[in-house]
C-alpha cells in the first residue's frame, strides 16, 4: 500500500488520543486496557486508498482488536476526517518502547547477583530487593501500606495478607475478581512486594495475560517452547491479571493448564486476577475452571462512600503543594460512585483548580467542576443505550428486555434497566414504563425498590450495575 503520510508524528498522536477517548465510549473498559491502551498506535494515515493504519504490539493484539475493535475505530476515524476510512492493523513491536513486561520472565531467570558490599548488609539487601521489584514487572506504589481497607475488599485483602506470609500454602490459588479500576492489580502486587521483602531472591513475576499469550506465541514461532515453559515454571510467585481474555485462545489454556499443575504440585503460589469469577468466565475450559475455584475465589468491588473518603483522605495527605479541605474531599467521594481511577481523576481536577487559581475550594466549587461535567455525560445518554449496555452484560437482547417473558434470566436485567433509566434519566415512573413496553408504572417502582435492596447485599450485582453507569457516563 503505498501511504501517504501528511501529517506530523506529534498530529498522528494527537488524533490517536482523541480516537481513544472516543472509543473507550464505544468498548469494554477490559477491552481498551488489554488491547488497545498501551498495545496500539496511530501510525498511517492514508489519503489515497482511504485507509487508516495502526501499529500493534503482538499477534495477539492484533487478533482480538479485529474481532472487537476494528469496526468502532474504522468509524471514528471516518467521523474525524469527514469521509469513510478503513482501519488496517500490523503487527509492529518496535514501535512500542517500553518493552519492561515483554521482557520480565527472561529478567528473572537472569537476574545478576547481588553487588552490594558486605561490609554495608543494608545496601546490600536494598539492592537486592529493587532489583527484585524491577525483574518481577512490580509497580512501586502498590503495597499493603497503601492499600485501603474497605467494606468492598476486606476479604480479598484477607486473603491477599495470609498468602503473602506463607506463599503456596495459605490459599492456593488466590482468585481475585471484580470491576475496572478497584484495586485487584494493586493487591496481587502487594503480595509480591511483601514476599519479596521477605526474601528478595524469590523468583516472583507479575504479568498481564497479553503478556503470557505474546511470550507463548513468540516461543512457538521461535521453536522455543521448552524455553518458555522453564522461565514460568521455575517461579516461586506467578500473578497473571485479566486472566478472562485467556478463554479465546485454546493453546494458551491449554499451556495454563499444565504451567498451573507444576506450579501447584511444586508448592509454589499463584495469584489471577479477572473481572469476573471463574463460573461466569465463557469459553473457559472445565479443568481451568476446577483449578481456579480450588484455592480462595474473592471479589472485589466499587468502593462505599466511606471507603472512597479514606482513599481520597490518604491521598490528599501525600500531596507536598496544595492539600484540598476534607468537605471538597466528601463532596468528590459522594460523585463518583464506580472506581478509584475515576476517583483519583475528579480529585485531580479539583486539585488542579485549586493549584491555578490558589483560591479556598468549598463544596460549592467542587459541585460546579464536577457536576457540570455529570450533567453533559447524563444528556448523552438514551434509552437505547441503557439496554444495550445492560443487555450486553447479562447476555440478553434489547427485544427480550422489552418482551413479556417472566424469565428469571431477564426479569432482573429489566429491573436493572428500570433502576438505571430513573437514575440517570430521571425520567417519570411513566415513562419508564413506556421506555420497557409496560403499561403499569407500580412495576416500575418495584423494580428500583427492588435493584436498590438487592445491590445493598448482593456485591456483585452492584459492581455490574456501578460498571454499566461507568459505561455509560464516560
Amino acid at each position: 500500500m503505498a501511504a501517504i503520510q501528511t501529517m506530523s508524528d506529534s498530529d498522528l498522536q494527537r488524533m490517536w488520543e482523541l480516537a481513544k477517548v472516543s472509543l473507550a465510549k464505544k468498548i469494554s473498559p477490559t477491552h481498551f486496557k488489554a488491547w488497545i491502551e498501551h498495545s496500539a498506535r496511530l501510525a498511517e494515515i492514508d489519503e489515497i486508498n482511504k485507509k487508516v493504519v495502526i501499529d500493534v504490539k503482538s499477534s495477539v493484539a492484533l487478533n482480538a482488536i479485529e474481532k472487537y475493535v476494528k469496526a468502532s475505530l474504522s468509524d471514528i476515524f471516518t467521523d474525524f476526517l469527514g469521509e469513510s476510512h478503513e482501519a488496517l492493523f500490523r503487527v509492529k513491536a518496535a514501535s512500542f518502547q517500553n518493552a519492561h513486561s515483554m521482557t520480565a520472565v527472561k529478567k528473572v531467570q537472569t537476574m545478576p547477583e547481588t553487588t552490594g558490599s558486605l561490609l554495608d548488609p543494608e545496601n546490600a539487601y536494598n539492592t537486592r530487593l529493587k532489583k527484585a521489584i524491577d525483574n518481577a514487572g512490580l509497580n512501586d506504589k502498590y503495597t499493603f501500606e497503601t492499600f485501603v481497607i474497605g467494606a468492598n475488599n476486606q476479604l480479598a485483602h484477607a486473603a491477599a495478607t495470609a498468602v503473602a506470609g506463607s506463599l503456596g500454602t495459605a490459599y492456593n490459588p488466590l482468585f481475585i475478581y471484580g470491576t475496572v479500576g478497584v484495586g485487584k492489580t494493586h493487591l496481587m502486587q502487594a503480595v509480591a512486594r511483601r514476599a519479596l521483602e521477605k526474601d528478595p531472591d524469590r523468583k516472583i513475576l507479575y504479568v498481564s495475560s497479553e503478556t503470557f499469550l505474546n511470550a507463548m506465541v513468540d516461543s512457538i514461532r521461535s521453536k522455543k517452547t521448552a524455553e518458555f515453559r522453564n522461565q514460568y515454571r521455575k517461579l516461586d510467585l506467578l500473578m497473571i491479571d485479566d486472566i478472562q481474555f485467556i478463554s479465546d485462545w485454546e493453546a494458551a489454556q491449554n499451556e495454563l493448564f499444565h504451567t498451573f499443575n507444576v506450579l501447584y504440585e511444586a508448592g509454589k503460589q499463584i495469584i489471577l486476577a479477572s473481572d469476573k469469577p471463574p463460573s461466569e468466565i465463557r469459553n473457559l475450559a472445565d479443568r481451568l475452571r476446577s483449578r481456579f475455584e480450588g484455592g480462595m475465589v474473592a471479589d472485589v468491588t466499587a468502593p462505599d462512600y466511606e471507603t472512597r473518603v479514606a482513599i481520597l483522605t490518604k491521598h490528599n495527605e501525600e500531596q507536598l503543594d496544595t492539600r484540598l479541605p476534607q468537605e471538597a474531599l466528601e463532596v468528590i467521594a459522594s460523585y463518583v460512585e464506580s472506581n478509584i481511577r475515576q476517583l483519583f481523576g475528579a480529585y485531580n481536577k479539583v486539585h488542579t483548580y485549586a493549584k491555578v487559581t490558589k483560591a479556598p475550594v468549598d463544596r460549592l466549587i467542587v459541585e460546579k467542576i464536577l457536576g457540570h461535567e455529570r450533567e453533559l455525560a447524563r444528556k448523552k445518554v438514551k434509552v437505547e443505550d441503557i439496554l444495550d449496555k445492560v443487555g450486553e452484560e447479562f447476555g440478553i437482547t434489547i427485544g427480550q428486555l422489552k418482551s413479556s417473558t417472566r424469565a428469571a434470566s431477564v426479569v432482573l436485567p429489566r429491573q436493572v434497566c428500570m433502576y438505571l433509566i430513573r437514575d440517570i434519566l430521571h425520567y417519570p415512573l411513566e415513562r419508564v414504563a413506556r421506555s420497557l413496553k409496560r403499561s403499569d408504572h407500580t412495576t416500575v417502582l418495584h423494580a428500583v425498590d427492588k435493584v436498590i435492596k438487592l445491590m445493598e447485599n448482593d456485591h456483585h450485582l452492584r459492581a455490574q450495575v456501578v460498571a454499566i453507569k461507568q459505561q455509560l457516563l464516560k
